[in-house]
């Protein structure tokens, strides 16, 4: 059975701990550090107490509803931006799906959404790249093919919509999505991811980094032949059990 890296990231334990042994609460906070701040619009709180969507939907519908702006798919269909959600809400989560969309709803994704719009076509202005919707991640032996959220050249970018900062899981997620382009290039099936960025259009902060820099701190100096040799040697384990 083929996993989704995605998957392999959030809900197998285990599989990254060895291979990156420093990705610690304290190393988390250390990248969450660097995150510089947008200026977006907020989501009033009345608007989001009113929302009876499970916050999960509620912000795959701003998500949704941000890659249909950059499409230039306007006005909105709220239609197909529902019938959207609800396909990858399934894929990830047992999501609890409504009748309707209530107003209060739309308002949310209407704002999450356009903060989203605005954050990645000032990125594509800046850098001068096209923007990649769903950029595909290669898969290795069990782990299958999946995609990532956005992508501007080698720069791999993933959205994330909680209140919080930035969890591990988050981190484990995108450490992933490298390990698994740096087997394809090595087979010669693909390119190296070279840098990411963790982005959240709800509050406007994000984290950019060098996958360098990145994994010389997870994993303790080691090269990156090794990192991927040590990663195929634990996946190919998980066969056997």
């Amino acid at each position: 059975m083929q996993i989704d890296p995605r998957t392999v990231a959030r809900e197998i334990p285990g599989v990254l701990d060895e291979v990156f042994p420093q990705l610690t609460p304290s190393i988390v906070a250390y990248f969450n550090s660097s995150a510089h701040t947008f200026a977006i619009r907020p989501i009033p709180p009345d608007v989001l107490t009113q929302s009876r969507l499970q916050r999960a939907m509620l912000f795959e519908l701003g998500y949704t509803v941000g890659e249909h702006l950059l499409k230039g798919l306007t006005p909105l269909d709220w239609h197909a931006c529902f019938q959207e959600t609800e396909r990858r809400q399934r894929v990830y989560f047992d999501a609890k799906i409504p009748q309707q969309l209530e107003p209060s709803d739309k308002a949310a994704a209407e704002i999450v959404g356009s903060n989203l719009f605005r954050i990645l076509s000032n990125m594509v202005n800046e850098n001068k790249h096209p923007l990649v919707i769903a950029p595909q991640i290669p898969g290795l032996e069990w782990i299958g093919n999946g995609y990532g959220d956005f992508s501007l050249g080698r720069n791999l970018i993933e959205i994330k919509c909680t209140a919080k900062k930035f969890a591990a899981a988050d981190y484990r997620q995108v450490a992933i999505y490298w390990i698994l382009s740096y087997a394809a290039a090595v087979e010669g099936r693909g390119e190296e991811w070279e840098s990411f960025c963790l982005l959240n259009p709800r509050s406007g902060q994000m984290v950019s980094m060098k996958f360098d820099y990145f994994l010389n701190i997870l994993s303790s100096g080691r090269a990156k032949v090794d990192t991927l040799k040590l990663f195929q040697s634990i996946i190919g384990s998980r066969l056997t059990r």
